[in-house]
């Protein structure tokens, strides 16, 4: 996870299209604000908000976000590397075709989040709300789901070879014919074979 340093100097955040913004300790409010191509490095977001913020084709490196509200926020083909975001609202989050290396989402809501199309490399989700969230065509070879709650969310087409789904919620999964080459409890199994004969069409008739 990002090494970010704590002595930040908090400053008036510019966002413009191909900003740069590093070293920055960011607690403003940039709801419905919009920009393209912005890059944030080495920053710390605290109780930030970007609530229907528009960013899309942005990149975050080695950051931290920490309690802040990003419902809605608009991240279609960005990037996110070596970035943690913990405690943080992601609710409708909006991140279609980005890619994900090294990440981390701790006590996250990500419910609705669409995450359609993306790619992902180390990630990790503990704790985290995903209820209904688009995963559809996801590439997420080896992740981690750690008490997670993925009741209705939607893994059609997606690469989840070697994903592992630790006391996690799997109830009404759509498109269950991902789920090869995952890892589950014992106590998920029904959940998951539910999912199944729903997928297969599957018609139990007693």
């Amino acid at each position: 996870m990002p090494n970010v340093e704590r002595n930040l100097a908090i400053a008036d955040v510019d966002l413009a299209d191909g900003a740069e913004i590093s070293s920055t300790l960011v607690v403003n409010d940039l709801s419905d604000l919009v920009a393209s191509g912005v890059e944030w490095s080495g920053c710390r977001f605290d109780a930030a908000r970007m609530v229907a913020t528009r960013l899309e084709a942005s990149r975050l490196v080695d950051c931290v976000l920490t309690g802040c509200d990003l419902s809605g926020l608009v991240l279609d083909e960005g990037s996110c590397a070596r970035v943690e975001f913990r405690g943080c609202r992601l609710s409708g989050v909006q991140a279609a075709r980005g890619r994900f290396k090294d990440v981390a989402f701790v006590d996250c809501r990500l419910d609705g989040a669409n995450f359609r199309m993306t790619r992902w490399e180390r990630a990790e989700f503990d704790g985290c709300e995903l209820v209904e969230a688009d995963l559809y065509g996801a590439d997420m070879p080896g992740c981690r789901f750690v008490r997670c709650d993925l009741s209705g969310a939607q893994v059609s087409k997606s690469n989840l070879s070697g994903t592992r789904f630790t006391q996690s919620r799997l109830d009404r999964i759509s498109g269950a014919d991902a789920l090869q080459g995952i890892t589950i409890g014992s106590d998920q199994i029904v959940p998951v074979a539910l999912a199944l004969f729903t997928a297969r069409a599957i018609v139990v008739d007693d």
